[in-house]
């Protein structure tokens, strides 16, 4: 008989490789529907898009195929975007307007990056464009700007709050910093010993997604979620039994940590 807990986590995990397929899509089209990226703005004081319940896939720099060559600075049409556009886009995104008065999830100067896309163009002329994400976490919002890649301009700046796509790394793991210095964490950290007869120590010991959460009208020790960044996880022992706590909710603004009741 399949446990309860885990068929609640292996549907999460499914969910979550659904939503990373069309993730990029959905939240480039609803962006498209509320603002249109021509003119820079200030940020954070950006005119606010009005995206619908939309999330962008975070993104990792596209890998060079070692058999066909160094890869080309620039691709052209709808070719993805070179690891080398991707550096660019991210310098130009990542100006001096940008970092003033922005926060990342470790507290720094500067929004924390989350992903990229190409920017899609009706003509086949026109010049490759970037749109790169961010989080402030001052602010609690997401941030957008489309990047011109011929000539490094940033072109529109867009802001939304209560807009959560799937979490980076870097915010997953400081989630998971978070949960273990808590003291919700000792029931996780004892249910591991049981199911490996070793002392949990370390996070390298574990397998771990992490997905973005927002409170739902019943939530009680999360309301604020939704507004506020946070996360999920799933877990498990590598080649092992998953260890579910998906009760647990971090608040990454806020800094707390929460189980859902």
């Amino acid at each position: 008989m399949e446990h309860p807990w885990k068929s609640r986590a292996q549907r999460l995990r499914w969910g979550l490789g659904v939503a990373s397929c069309t993730a990029v899509v959905a939240l480039a089209v609803a962006w498209i529907g509320g603002a249109t990226a021509s003119t820079p703005e200030r940020v954070p004081g950006g005119e606010a898009a009005a995206p619908a319940s939309a999330e962008a896939e975070p993104a990792q720099a596209p890998a060079a195929d070692p058999t066909t060559g160094p890869a080309p600075a620039a691709g052209t049409g709808r070719d993805p975007l070179t690891p080398s556009e991707l550096d660019r886009a991210r310098t130009a995104a990542l100006d001096a307007s940008l970092r003033a008065g922005t926060t990342d999830v470790n507290g720094a100067t500067g929004p924390e990056y989350l992903s990229f896309e190409l920017v899609e163009t009706k003509s086949a002329d026109a010049p490759r464009r970037a749109a790169v994400y961010f989080y402030d976490y001052t602010a609690n919002k997401l941030i957008k700007r489309v990047v011109n890649l011929k000539t490094g301009a940033v072109e529109g700046t867009f802001t939304a709050a209560k807009r959560q796509p799937p979490p980076s790394d870097r915010e997953v793991a400081k989630a998971l910093e978070l949960f273990l210095a808590d003291g919700l964490s000792a029931d996780f950290k004892s249910r591991y010993q049981k199911a490996t007869g070793k002392a949990f120590t370390s996070p390298d010991q574990l397998e771990i997604t992490g997905t973005t959460y927002v409170a739902r009208p019943a939530d009680t020790g999360a309301d604020q979620c939704g507004e506020h960044r946070c996360v999920q996880f799933i877990t498990q022992v590598p080649s092992g039994p998953f260890i579910d706590i998906t009760d647990i909710v971090v608040d990454l603004s806020g800094r707390t940590v929460a189980r859902l009741r």
